[in-house]
C-alpha cells in the first residue's frame, strides 16, 4: 500500500493561510514544510503553495514507499543520482494518483509531468544549495557539490524529452452561444436551472464575469463597498487583499492580477443595486459579512460553488458542457479586443488597454486572448468565403 499524506491549510488569527504537509499519522513533514516557509511563502499565493505541496507529497510518498533516505541525502548535500532521477523518480511522477474517476488514466499529461519535475527539481536544488552554503568558504567539497548540482539540474531538465503541446486556452463563447447563455440564466427564464432564491445572484455572477472579465477569485473577493454605483459612471473596485482577516474561508479566493477600477454599464449597475438592496438582504446573516456574494447561510461563497452553478447549467443544457469560469473571462477579453479595433485603435494601444482592464502585469498575458481572437476571426473569414463559393454555380458539378 502506498504511503498516504495530507495537505492542510492552517488559518492564523491574523488572516494568514499556511498550507503544510502531513504524513500518514498527520504529523508535519518538517524538512518539506521548511522549504515551503523559507523559500516559497513570500512569493506564491496559497493556491499555488497547495499545488506545489501536493507534488512534494508525491515525492515524499516515493521515498517512503522505497524506504529511500531522501531527507538525509538532501540535507547532507549528496542529492540524487542521474539513474535515480530518470529511472525511478520520473516514472513515479508520471503516475495518475487520482482514483475517483470512472475511467482512470494510468499516466498524467506531459504538461503535468513537466510541472511536477520542475517543482521537485527546485526543491532538491534548494536543499543542496543550503548544504553548500553551510560549508566553509574554502572547503574542497564545494567544487564537487557544484558539479553534482549541475548534473542533477541537467537530469531533471532532460528526464521528459517528449515535446510538450502548448497549453489549451479556455475557448471564448461565440456571440450566439453567449446570447443564448444569458437568456438561459436570466432570473425569469423558464429554462433557468437554478432554484428561485439564487437566480438573481447567479445571473449577476455570470453577467459580471462575461462583461467585466473578472476571475472567480476576484469576483468572490468583492465587497459591497467595492460597488461604487452612485457615481456618474458606476465602477467596480477590484482590490488585492491577501490573508484578509475578515475572510473566514480556508481556501481564500485571490486577486491574482493588479488592482483596478472597472466601469459599469447602467444596466449592470441596476442589476447590482437590485441584488444588493433586495436579494442579498434576504440571506440570513448577510449584514454580518462585507462580501458581495454569499451562500444561503450568509457565508462568503466558495470557489467550488462558482464552478458548481455553471455545472448546473450544463446538466440541463448539455451544449454548455464545456462551460467554465475562465471561458467567460476569455469571451470578455476576445470581445474587448474586437471592440477596440472596431473603434479605430491600433493593436498596440488595444493590448495596453487590455493589460489595465484585465489586471495583467506582462504583455505575454495578452497573447492567448489575441490568439483566440485571431482563430475566431480566421474562422469567420473562412466561412464567409465558403458561403460565397457555394452560393455560386460550381463548374463541373453534378449536384
Amino acid at each position: 500500500m502506498e504511503p498516504r499524506f495530507h495537505v492542510v491549510t492552517v488559518l492564523h488569527p491574523g488572516g494568514e493561510r499556511l498550507p503544510i504537509l502531513l504524513d500518514a499519522e498527520r504529523q508535519p513533514v518538517a524538512w518539506v514544510n521548511a522549504y515551503l516557509i523559507r523559500r516559497l511563502r513570500p512569493r506564491l499565493s496559497v493556491s499555488s503553495l497547495v499545488r506545489t505541496l501536493r507534488v512534494l507529497g508525491y515525492l515524499w510518498a516515493w521515498a517512503s514507499a522505497g524506504a529511500f533516505p531522501l531527507e538525509a541525502r538532501l540535507v547532507s548535500g549528496e542529492g540524487l543520482t542521474q539513474d535515480e532521477i530518470v529511472s525511478q523518480l520520473y516514472p513515479w511522477l508520471r503516475r495518475n494518483f487520482q482514483t475517483t474517476a470512472k475511467v482512470r488514466r494510468l499516466v498524467v499529461s506531459s504538461n503535468t509531468v513537466a510541472f511536477r519535475l520542475k517543482v521537485v527539481s527546485q526543491f532538491v536544488v534548494w536543499h543542496l544549495e543550503c548544504a553548500m552554503s553551510a560549508m566553509p568558504v574554502a572547503s574542497p567539497e564545494i567544487r564537487g557539490m557544484r558539479a553534482r548540482l549541475t548534473l542533477i539540474e541537467r537530469s531533471f531538465a532532460t528526464a521528459a524529452r517528449a515535446r510538450l503541446p502548448s497549453a489549451e486556452h479556455a475557448a471564448p463563447l461565440s456571440d450566439d452561444r453567449l446570447q443564448r447563455l444569458l437568456r438561459i440564466c436570466h432570473p425569469e427564464s423558464h429554462e433557468n436551472p437554478w432554484k428561485l432564491p439564487y437566480r438573481r445572484r447567479n445571473y449577476l455572477i455570470v453577467l459580471m464575469m462575461v462583461t467585466l472579465g473578472v476571475r472567480r477569485g476576484e469576483l468572490l473577493k468583492l465587497r459591497v463597498s467595492d460597488c461604487l454605483l452612485s457615481r456618474s459612471i458606476p465602477e467596480i473596485r477590484v482590490e488585492r487583499s491577501p490573508d484578509d482577516p475578515a475572510d473566514p474561508r480556508i481556501n481564500e479566493p485571490q486577486v491574482k492580477t493588479e488592482s483596478r477600477h472597472l466601469p459599469c454599464d447602467a444596466s449592470l449597475a441596476r442589476y447590482l443595486n437590485e441584488y444588493i438592496c433586495r436579494a442579498r438582504r434576504k440571506i440570513p446573516g448577510a449584514h454580518r459579512s462585507p462580501f458581495l456574494f454569499l451562500s444561503r447561510i450568509g457565508q462568503p461563497m466558495s470557489l467550488v460553488r462558482v464552478n458548481g452553478l455553471l455545472d448546473q447549467v450544463a446538466a440541463v443544457h448539455p451544449e454548455y458542457d464545456d462551460l467554465h469560469p475562465h471561458s467567460l473571462r476569455s469571451t470578455c477579453a476576445t470581445n474587448f479586443r474586437a471592440a477596440g479595433l472596431r473603434n479605430g485603435l491600433d493593436e498596440e494601444r488595444v493590448d495596453k488597454d487590455m493589460m489595465y482592464f484585465f489586471g495583467w502585469r506582462s504583455a505575454d498575458s495578452v497573447r492567448p486572448y489575441i490568439d483566440a481572437a485571431i482563430r475566431r476571426e480566421s474562422g469567420e473569414i473562412s466561412l464567409s468565403y465558403q458561403a460565397a463559393l457555394f452560393g455560386r454555380p460550381i463548374v463541373g458539378s453534378d449536384m
